[in-house]
């Protein structure tokens, strides 16, 4: 089959069903078996479904297809950036230590705008103003490459 069943699920997100072949079973009949009862379900063809998965967890849906929330997926954004600038900040605090311990004043205000700079890529223009998902997964501040 190179159908898809999707439905709205319970955490606001989509869910989609991928029918395992030769099941023996039809499509429709395998959405009324899956699908939470009275939850409101579309067939559609496996090219509607989007490829890209990088903000699954922001997509809605409605009649026209498949749709990312721009605002959630900004949230998903900003947290994979956090991740991304986590190790990158503990690693400056053991050199900030260093700069303490050695009582090397330039290097202590060279690591703190630096650490600063880190804090600072969740709230880059780039990522409220990124209209698709591919701008919005394009707004990586060359920090943390």
């Amino acid at each position: 089959m190179n159908q898809r069943i999707i439905y709205q699920n319970q955490h606001g997100g989509v869910s989609i069903l991928i029918p395992a072949p030769n099941a023996g079973l039809t499509i429709e009949e395998i959405a009324a078996k899956d699908v939470p009862a009275g939850t409101p379900y579309r067939i559609v063809d496996a090219s509607e479904v989007p490829a890209d998965r990088t903000f699954r967890n922001a997509w809605t849906h409605d009649e026209a297809g498949i749709k990312v929330d721009m605002v959630k997926a900004r949230d998903i954004h900003r947290d994979r950036l956090r991740a991304l600038r986590a190790p990158k900040l503990a690693a400056l605090d053991v050199e900030y230590i260093r700069a303490v311990e050695s009582k090397d004043v330039p290097l202590q205000a060279d690591i703190a705008a630096h650490k600063q700079a880190l804090r600072d890529v969740t709230a880059d223009p780039a990522i409220d103003n990124a209209s698709t998902p591919e701008e919005l997964a394009a707004a990586i501040s060359k920090i943390l490459i």
